[in-house]
């Protein structure tokens, strides 16, 4: 995609409207993250694919879901040393054809994207540029298309493209365990770590009757220097209203740019 590159350190207000408009849950606020509750009938210990399938189920039950989450990611340098840079992503789906997201990274630079009605949008700030391209009319094939043949950064790609069972249970996981009950962003969570070629994964699902996930600790096994990759997930919604994905108008004053593919279907 030539849309370039992150550039300077400066937030405009358009920046902050894009970032700070809500997808709107409707839910009471959370608990306070620091003040874990009483768990009680914790009883015998689950197996840990059963964790995770039943919390693939429920996410993908749901027609309309939005999230907002805040990431870590390293970068290895020629010497070694790992940088650690950031980001907050909120995203919004509709199922079957739908989705929205905002990136804003920690220098300030944001991407704003659109996938509806057989067509994918992206508007890159503050280099006010944007761009268009064709994608299949379902969502999980044009999500997979953006990300693989485009080569765009799609949120949790695994969750959006309805994969995360083959890629959390498929046949290339090694092995999937329990760890244990543990109290993460406000919440009692099963805490499940898996294995695959390459990957080691981390997950923290919700207890109780909506299991969505709360935490996520990748660590790259095949790179040299161990890249990891955490998010940590917030204001889970099912109550996603019409209306609440704006619709696409471009930026005042921007131009647009081809996407270029970068590899073959």
């Amino acid at each position: 995609m030539t849309l370039g590159k992150k550039a300077g350190l400066r937030v405009s207000l358009v920046i902050l409207a894009l970032v700070l408009t809500s997808v709107g849950s409707g839910r009471a606020a959370e608990q306070d993250p620091w003040s874990p509750t009483e768990l009680t009938g914790a009883g015998d210990l689950p197996d840990g694919r059963d964790v995770v399938q039943r919390a693939v189920d429920f996410m993908q039950s749901h027609d309309r879901v939005g999230f907002e989450a805040v990431c870590t990611y390293e970068v290895v340098q020629e010497n070694g040393q790992k940088l650690q840079f950031g980001m907050l992503q909120r995203v919004a789906l509709q199922r079957p054809d739908r989705l929205h997201w905002v990136t804003l990274h920690d220098d300030a630079a944001t991407e704003t994207a659109w996938c509806h009605d057989g067509t994918f949008t992206m508007v890159k700030q503050p280099a006010n540029v944007w761009g268009r391209v064709s994608v299949p009319p379902t969502l999980a094939d044009a999500v997979s298309r953006i990300a693989h043949e485009y080569n765009v950064p799609v949120p949790f790609v695994d969750l959006l493209s309805g994969d995360a069972a083959e890629l959390w249970l498929g046949e290339e996981v090694e092995w999937v365990n329990y760890i244990g009950e543990a109290w993460a962003e406000g919440h009692w969570t099963d805490h499940v770590a898996l294995r695959r070629p390459g990957i080691d994964v981390q997950l923290w699902f919700r207890k109780g009757d909506e299991p969505f996930l709360v935490k996520m600790v990748i660590v790259r096994t095949d790179e040299d220097g161990l890249p990891g990759f955490s998010a940590r997930f917030r204001k889970w919604s099912t109550r996603i209203p019409d209306g609440a994905i704006p619709k696409f108008v471009p930026p005042e004053g921007s131009r647009q740019l081809e996407i270029v593919p970068v590899s073959e279907p």
